[in-house]
């Protein structure tokens, strides 16, 4: 029965009141075509990495976590509006939905959250709701104008689909000032349909001084002083604060509905002005310092690039001599041994000397293979399945550039600074 009545209610609401026409915000439509081209493309480099779309996925489902958790809370503890529960405002509601052109309008619940001045709109897969702090509802105490103000920017925010594709803006809305700009734009849209639904511009500027002052003082907030503090702005570092805000300043909000307030003020043109310099600056200190510290560290890279091209050159004149042929055969040939010798033990030898005790056991009267470059037997590095044979190279020293190496894994022989 009583969902019968309420279905009879808002056919009644749509039949009797005529739907109001709101225009957007100037900059809302082109920020939104923007933002939607920047998620797309950001989304684009998401899919063509695995670990991004990976993280993508882990903070969506994060995100989705903890709006479950909102709304769990939202619909089990906040009071759902209905025919029996405060029905009046329940029917003011419905009639504002009607009259902002809701086919259906959404579930709205009354919520205390311990003096916090605020309302919102939000959504859960199809379900569409307003949520209406009590605080703030109090405020508006019998301004009934102030508080339809309230309820129709949330209405405002329905009509307007700000909460449908939210996963396609979600990129774009992580950039800095697009994702803000076009917030801001959308608050101002709402502020329309605020003051359009509760048809009382006096009353909608009310409403948005009592989030200002709250309930006892704002009701009597000077207007025209409230908007003169946008005189307060209108500095570098501040104009840059309101760039990044995703709410503007309410004395902006408030000019925005009423620019009579605003009398003869007019935005500075510096504040601006000093916002990208300081936005320049501070994109390009990092550039600048990094080509101070490449200018300042240069010679010393150019040094060790010039070096490590002699030691290729050098490197490149070590394959041709007598010697390096040398090295060669005697990796071959203690190569061939270590294998003989994994045959037999089933094991690698563990280390240098027992390499050549083996070679005193298997190769007798064999003269043992000695590096020619040092005079000294050859290294020899076991790893796992695989093992190394090194020699010290032209230097006569271990561990330098021009090291002659054999990889058994990849049975080659080649010079430790070009490999």
């Amino acid at each position: 029965m009583k969902e019968s009545l309420a279905s009879k209610l808002d056919s009644d609401d749509h039949n009797k009141i005529p739907p109001v026409h709101i225009e957007r915000w100037p900059s809302e439509t082109p920020l939104q075509v923007l933002l939607v081209f920047v998620s797309l493309a950001i989304w684009g480099l998401i899919i063509l990495s695995i670990i991004g779309l990976i993280y993508a996925l882990a903070i969506g489902a994060f995100i989705f976590s903890v709006h479950l958790m909102s709304v769990a809370h939202v619909r089990g503890s906040a009071v759902r509006l209905g025919p029996d529960q405060f029905p009046e405002l329940y029917q003011r509601i419905r009639e504002l939905a009607a009259k902002a052109g809701l086919r259906n309008a959404p579930d709205a619940y009354l919520m205390q959250a311990g003096g916090t001045l605020n309302a919102f709109a939000t959504k859960f897969l199809r379900s569409k709701m307003i949520i209406l702090y009590s605080d703030l509802l109090d405020a508006c105490g019998e301004n009934v104008a102030a508080r339809d103000m309230i309820i129709g920017h949330e209405l405002g925010h329905i009509k307007e689909g700000h909460l449908n594709w939210t996963w396609l803006h979600a990129p774009g809305s992580f950039v800095p000032f697009l994702g803000a700009a076009y917030s801001r734009a959308r608050e101002y849209t709402c502020d329309r349909y605020g003051a359009a639904l509760c048809g009382d511009k006096r009353g909608a500027l009310v409403g948005l001084a009592i989030l200002s002052a709250g309930r006892k003082r704002g009701p009597s907030v000077n207007l025209q002083a409230l908007v003169q503090q946008k005189n307060d702005m209108n500095t570098g570092w501040l104009t840059l604060a309101r760039w990044l805000m995703g709410h503007p300043p309410l004395c902006d909000r408030i000019a925005a509905l009423d620019p009579d307030l605003a009398g003869n003020l007019q935005d500075s043109f510096w504040a601006p002005a000093r916002a990208l310099a300081i936005v320049g600056t501070v994109g390009l200190l990092p550039l600048l310092v990094s080509s101070m510290l490449f200018v300042r560290v240069w010679p010393e890279v150019e040094a060790a690039l010039d070096q490590a091209a002699l030691a290729r050159q050098d490197n490149s004149a070590l394959v041709e001599t007598e010697a390096f042929a040398t090295v060669r055969e005697d990796f071959g040939t203690l190569s061939d041994l270590i294998e003989e010798f994994r045959q037999r033990t089933g094991r690698l030898p563990e280390n240098s000397q027992a390499v050549y005790s083996a070679w005193r056991k298997l190769r007798v009267n064999q003269p043992e293979p000695i590096d020619p470059y040092d005079g000294l037997r050859y290294g020899y590095v076991a790893v796992g399945a695989f093992y190394y044979l090194t020699s010290s190279g032209l230097d006569g020293l271990s561990d330098t550039e021009d090291d002659l190496t054999f990889d058994s894994w990849q049975s080659s022989l080649f010079v430790a600074a070009s490999h």
